[in-house]
């Protein structure tokens, strides 16, 4: 009997009760197909790190050999040890000159490359290279095609044995470029005796280990006898963490948007059950005299909440798995990062989140009915006093007496049904936020990219030296073009001299000469000069080391053997750069050698291609051009973020409109009878409606912009990108609420002009 009443009341509040089975499905959709993404991902890892005996700590310095890494082997708690020579090279003219890091070994203990396609890493075979996958399918190359390297000096040409990957390289960047683009990057690994007996020195130890690494510094300096630069462990290591911040990043995801969509269902469920309760009074008091226990009565109107969440969280598991789960990891595990066999992953945890939903819905519907079961019998049978009117606060404005009628009506509904009324306004503040996260992804997105590419970067040309160039090729060549030579290369630094390798930071140190072409921007983004004598940091960096304008910052090279003191100038900010940036005079006053890396002009420079120490010219066109293809993410963005806004706002409004009508539905049916149109009835529900959009609208206003400068801030500390907000998001946005807002006073046309005005005046009899 209950079973059929069930169906019976769902059929009769189908809006709702449907809503509350979309709300259950959307927050678990969301945290599956997030999810998926993150368990798939880590697990991926997990298994890739496994094969590769990826490292957990690396040493860099100069001069390393086989008495160095047996001196490590034997510190406690180091397991494996390996001596490399890693070099950044450049491939030939006909790959772009792309930066190619090499690695040169005797043997293939820890880092092992991951083989893809072909033969495995042989570091005995001289005649071979083993080249990253993704950098070979971006060009089209096959095994057993020849493929040249300049490094060291030395133009090194192999045929090509395989293809492969390392933990190393799960994320990879040029340092030309904003993001991913596999054509400008790769690595290749050779055999140590590829190099002349000269060259054949190694500059890290990596290995691997029980805990932390860092911890093991005391007893690793005590073993080189301090003959190194510094310690890594893979944070460090950018190619790995960035992945890593990734994962966390839709991790939290997962969780944000799912605690959404749960709150939205908390205030459906409980605004739903109360009013069906109320009107259920006589019939509730009906069973309770037939005999009907309490208990099994209020399991029946928690079933509602039960049977429907419960479908929700298993479509949702579903859809998240196959639907957006398998979208994710396709684009990131597809085609930003480079780990084998990701594929899309479920545990336990959605399950539990699940039966959590579940609980809470449930609950919610228990909290709602069980005061009404509190009446005794005899008392529910009869039908509920009218609550006394009382003057509602808005009464006391005093210019209430000169508002209109619709406006007082609904003035006193929302003083009546102040949980309604959050609801509506809660729902429409976070359809807002989620319609300004897409729309203002966008935003920074162009706003980066102007920007980067014509405030930091002010030139139009680009020209890239090869690795044996000389300062003095490159100074010629700049005089005919007349542009400004930047040296580029990795670091460390520090707050103090005598750093802990957990207060170490690997970042990049960028030279210029100041000529206002390659250009450093502070904490407000306006291009500043390099004071003389100091450097710029930039600023998450500058943070982490709790480092101020006027302090001073420590930082080496990863060959140097002591640290040099720099005074901080400027606080800076860059886009996907991070570190020092100082001038080449202060540079070369330190005892360094200026060895540039690129020339940038505001000149045409294609001609430079012909000269013998360039290895490639870019026009700024084609960097803007990458960097718009790598941005292709932020359509799929900003869809599911307006598919979400839609969802959240519709179900939201509907439902407080559907919710307003059947309480008013009396007080609708005397104003039909004492003369209103239905068109006016109507407009008298759509004006509360649109009051409720615009209260949400302008309270989600602010937390927007702060939503989408958390989501980038996200990305880690190797990412800033500060997010901005154009006038015409705020208002698409905001006439995007409203308009569904009107849209959903429309759906009640029909029921308004139907509404059944006899029944209902005899039921007020």
């Amino acid at each position: 009997m209950l079973n059929r009443k069930m169906l019976r009341d769902i059929k009769g509040n189908f809006a709702q009760f449907f809503s509350i089975f979309l709300l259950s499905l959307v927050a678990m959709w969301c945290y599956t197909g997030f999810q998926a993404n993150v368990i798939g991902g880590s697990r991926a890892r997990e298994q890739f790190n496994k094969d590769t005996n990826f490292s957990d700590g690396w040493v860099y310095g100069a001069g390393f050999d086989s008495d160095s890494a047996n001196k490590l082997s034997q510190v406690s708690k180091i397991d494996d040890v390996q001596l490399r020579t890693e070099v950044l090279g450049r491939a030939d003219e006909k790959f772009n000159t792309a930066e190619i890091y090499c690695y040169f070994q005797s043997d293939s203990i820890v880092t092992k490359p991951y083989t893809m396609e072909g033969a495995d890493y042989d570091p005995s075979d001289s005649d071979g290279v083993w080249l990253f996958y993704r950098f070979a399918n971006a060009w089209g190359l096959k095994l057993g095609d020849s493929f040249t390297v300049h490094v060291l000096g030395q133009d090194i040409e192999k045929t090509i044995r395989g293809f492969i990957t390392t933990p190393e390289y799960e994320f990879a960047c040029a340092s030309t470029d904003t993001d991913t683009d596999f054509h400008n990057i790769g690595c290749a690994y050779f055999s140590l005796d590829v190099l002349p007996a000269e060259l054949q020195v190694f500059n890290e130890l990596t290995f691997t280990c029980k805990g932390d690494p860092l911890k093991l510094e005391e007893d690793i300096s005590q073993a080189l006898d301090g003959g190194y630069a510094f310690l890594a462990d893979r944070k460090s290591i950018d190619g790995y963490n960035r992945l890593t911040d990734e994962l966390a990043q839709h991790d939290s995801f997962s969780y944000v948007f799912s605690f959404v969509f749960v709150a939205i269902a908390i205030l459906v469920i409980t605004t739903t059950m109360k009013r069906m309760v109320a009107q259920q009074r006589t019939q509730i008091g009906t069973l309770n005299a037939l005999g009907m226990k309490n208990s099994r009565i209020i399991l029946h109107y928690i079933s509602f909440s039960l049977v429907l969440s419960v479908l929700g969280c298993i479509a949702g598991i579903i859809l998240g798995i196959f639907t957006l789960g398998r979208i994710m990891v396709e684009m990131f595990g597809g085609e930003f990062y480079s780990v084998p066999n990701w594929s899309a992953g479920y545990d336990l945890k959605s399950v539990i989140l699940a039966a959590g939903i579940v609980l809470i819905c449930t609950g919610s519907a228990f909290l709602s009915c069980r005061r009404i079961l509190k009446i005794h019998p005899s008392e529910a049978l009869r039908p509920a006093v009218t609550a006394s009117a009382k003057p509602c606060i808005f009464e006391r404005l005093p210019f209430w007496n000169r508002l209109s009628f619709n406006v007082r009506y609904n003035l006193r509904d929302i003083s009546r049904s102040k949980l309604r009324a959050v609801m509506g306004i809660f729902g429409t503040m976070m359809g807002m936020i989620v319609m300004l996260l897409g729309l203002g992804a966008y935003d920074t997105v162009d706003y980066v990219k102007e920007w980067y590419f014509s405030d930091i970067q002010n030139y139009s040309y680009q020209v890239l030296f090869k690795d044996n160039a000389t300062t003095e090729q490159a100074e010629e060549l700049r005089a005919d073009i007349d542009g400004e030579l930047i040296s580029m290369q990795p670091v460390s630094i520090a707050a103090s001299s005598r750093p802990t390798s957990d207060e170490i930071i690997s970042c990049k140190l960028a030279v210029s000469e100041g000529r206002g072409l390659y250009c450093v921007s502070d904490m407000e983004l306006d291009v500043v000069p390099i004071e003389k004598g100091s450097v710029a940091l930039t600023m998450k960096q500058a943070d982490k080391l709790g480092i101020k304008e006027g302090d001073k910052v420590y930082w080496k090279t990863s060959d140097g053997s002591s640290w040099n003191e720099s005074k901080v100038g400027l606080i800076s900010r860059h886009p996907s750069i991070t570190g020092i940036t100082m001038l080449r005079e202060d540079y070369e006053a330190l005892g360094y050698d200026f060895k540039p890396v690129m020339l940038v002009s505001q000149n045409d420079c294609t001609a430079a291609e012909k000269n013998d120490c360039v290895s490639a010219v870019h026009s700024m066109s084609d960097l803007r051009a990458a960097f718009d293809k790598s941005m292709e993410v932020m359509d799929l963005l900003v869809y599911f973020m307006v598919l979400f806004a839609v969802i959240l706002i519709v179900v939201v409004l509907y439902n407080s409109g559907n919710l307003s009508f059947n309480e008013r539905e009396k007080e609708l049916a005397t104003l039909k009878v004492m003369g209103f149109t239905s068109g006016r009835i109507r407009r008298l529900i759509s004006t509360q409606n649109l009051w409720l959009s615009v209260i949400g609208v302008f309270c989600g206003i602010p937390f927007g912009r702060i939503a989408l400068q958390a989501m980038m801030d996200s990305n880690g500390d190797a990412i800033d990108w500060p997010c901005s907000m154009s006038l015409s998001s705020y208002l698409l946005s905001a006439g995007f609420v409203m308009g569904v807002s009107i849209l959903v006073g429309f759906m009640f046309s029909r029921r308004i002009k139907h509404i059944d005005m006899v029944g209902v005046l005899k039921g007020m009899e």
